[in-house]
């Protein structure tokens, strides 16, 4: 025979495994598998050669182990700079770490910043998309646009200003 003490002891602990179950669902939830924020750091010429520095921000609360990356900055219809290929790089929950690519340009990419070193134009618009690839999430877009101004006083380097982080087509 069940006792009124059995009944009160059986209504006390689903009282308690359903206060615990309502307080794990109302605690932090982790992001994770959203794709980095890739920003450019810099680019520079120096003779030949074309140097992009980037900024790659994992949003995420749990780190994020890149493999291969695809990277390309495009000046309207022309590409001025892409790396695609294999790259190990682990970036911390919420950190930022930067990645560095060299290439030589064409004849046009260089032409095209040189207008922006001489003055003949104030900024150029630029739009930068690609994907990096982890084991976990595997490949993850992402987009964004802004526009490029020369660095006052050191000639051939250039910074960017973003505007806005495009949707997927």
């Amino acid at each position: 025979m069940v006792t009124t003490g059995q009944v009160m002891k059986a209504a006390n602990l689903l009282a308690l495994v359903v206060m615990v179950a309502l307080c794990a669902a109302c605690g932090p939830h982790q992001v994770k598998g959203q794709p980095p924020f890739v920003s450019i750091t810099s680019i520079a010429v120096d003779g030949d050669r074309l140097a992009a520095t980037f900024n790659v921000r994992n949003i995420n609360d749990v780190p994020m182990d890149i493999d291969a990356v695809d990277i390309t900055i495009r000046i309207g219809t022309a590409e001025l700079t892409r790396h695609q290929g294999a790259l190990m790089l682990s970036v911390d929950p919420n950190t930022t770490e930067e990645v560095a690519v060299e290439k030589l340009p064409d004849e046009f990419s260089r032409d095209l910043l040189g207008t922006l070193q001489s003055g003949e134009v104030k900024s150029l618009p630029f739009f930068l998309e690609g994907r990096i690839h982890t084991s976990v999430d595997g490949f993850m877009p992402f987009r964004h646009e802004g526009h490029l101004y020369p660095v006052p006083g050191r000639p051939g380097h250039f910074r960017s200003a973003s505007s806005r982080t495009r949707e997927r087509d």
